[in-house]
């Protein structure tokens, strides 16, 4: 609907309320006007009538003059009714139209639409940079800046349905606050639309591996394998089928793709080393371990994962001020570049403080994204009511920084301290 037309129906639907309104009032008048006129008819009628009588001697002169004033009277006093009644009743209507003007400017100034319209127009017009910043990665972005992006893309979508970049966009929103679920729907309609993009595939590949479902993780396997037909030497989609096989318990799969790329994988990689340990317990011999192992004879010792154990406490200051109800949020990020995206993550609800966290590789939400390849990692605990990593106002947290230490668990105390405004 364009404003014209939504100004011309508006103003329709004042003037049906003002004849409404002014109707009843009108038609009264109309009353008030034919019965003045019929009763000064009926005054000059009996005038006629007393005249003729005193004419024919049916009446004396002084009782004619008694009554014609008292028809005089009468009439006079009907006129002043008449003139009271009217002024009267000037004043209640005007009353009531001032009440009524008053309470529909406060209802349309509570209930209209023009605020959300406005700041919709305005995430439409954002959209390229918000979009930007989130295939990048490289910049924060807010509670509201998602809040605008989720509503920008749902109008492009509300305009194009079969907009497959737009479904992708929402697919790729959901992702970064951990959404995984509402991610794959909107990542399926986008290739639905779309099926020869491997962009897409790659993408909903990455969400169905941090599912921990079987059959949705096959999807993935199956997804990844035929983009490898095409591409069989790209190291990316090697490594990450080699991940989710090992995950799956698939050891052909795991060893044929993880051949393709260790060379290429740096020493000490924590995924390289734990494919080689997975594909060890897979094929229930040593073979695949490490030589670090072998030299020092701890063939039976699992791989030591790259980790923080974290105690968090809350600040007795804020203590009083935290939900009833809620979650507790602990993520780790790049403290070293703009990429906010958490390398793990664990949430669990609010309990008793201190808590105890173990934030290690297999938190990650993507399995090229974990704790391994960072060097100084940000370790943010959040207390929110919802479980979005994204923060909001109201929410509160506390941080740290530390270096990470392949291949060992260190030790981090977190305090939350401070609330988000």
């Amino acid at each position: 609907m364009s404003w014209s037309e939504f100004y011309l129906i508006v103003s329709g639907l004042m003037t049906f309320v003002a004849l409404c309104i002014a109707f009843p009032w009108l038609k009264r008048k109309n009353h008030a006007q034919a019965d003045s006129i019929s009763n000064t008819q009926i005054v000059k009628q009996r005038l006629s009538e007393l005249e003729r009588e005193t004419n024919e001697g049916l009446l004396l002169e002084s009782d004619k003059q008694s009554a014609i004033k008292e028809l005089k009277l009468a009439l006079v006093d009907e006129s002043e009714f008449s003139s009271t009644a009217k002024g009267g009743a000037s004043i209640p209507i005007i009353v009531g139209a001032l009440i009524a003007f008053g309470t529909g400017i406060v209802l349309y100034l509570n209930v209209n639409q023009l605020t959300p319209m406005t700041r919709g127009q305005g995430a439409i017009e954002a959209l390229p940079t918000l979009s930007a910043q989130l295939a990048s990665g490289g910049s924060d972005l807010t509670a509201e800046d998602i809040s605008n992006l989720t509503l920008a893309i749902r109008q492009r979508l509300r305009d194009n349905p079969e907009d497959d970049q737009g479904w992708m966009y929402l697919g790729r929103l959901w992702m970064s606050v951990g959404q995984d679920q509402q991610a794959m729907e909107a990542m399926d309609k986008a290739l639905a639309l779309s099926p020869d993009n491997d962009s897409y595939k790659i993408m909903l590949a990455q969400v169905l591996m941090t599912s921990g479902d079987i059959t949705v993780m096959e999807r993935a396997q199956q997804l990844l394998k035929e983009l490898l037909v095409g591409q069989p030497e790209n190291d990316n989609l090697n490594l990450m089928t080699a991940v989710v096989s090992a995950q799956l318990g698939d050891l052909t799969s795991t060893q044929l793709h993880f051949e393709r790329v260790k060379d290429k994988l740096p020493d000490g990689n924590e995924v390289k080393e734990r494919l080689r340990s997975r594909i060890a317990e897979m094929s229930g011999s040593t073979a695949g371990l490490i030589p670090a192992e072998l030299a020092s004879g701890n063939n039976n010792e699992p791989v030591v994962k790259t980790g923080v154990t974290i105690v968090v406490d809350i600040d007795p200051a804020i203590e009083k001020e935290l939900p009833e109800s809620g979650y507790l949020i602990v993520f780790a990020q790049d403290a070293q570049t703009d990429n906010r995206m958490p390398a793990a993550v664990v949430k669990m609800p609010l309990q008793v403080f201190p808590v105890s966290v173990m934030l290690n590789t297999d938190n990650a939400m993507l399995p090229q994204f974990t704790l391994d390849t960072l060097s100084v990692a940000k370790l943010t605990a959040r207390i929110s009511v919802d479980e979005n990593v994204v923060a909001a106002s109201g929410d509160f947290e506390g941080s740290v920084e530390l270096d990470v230490i392949s291949n060992t668990v260190v030790d981090a105390n977190i305090l939350i301290n401070r609330e988000i405004p």
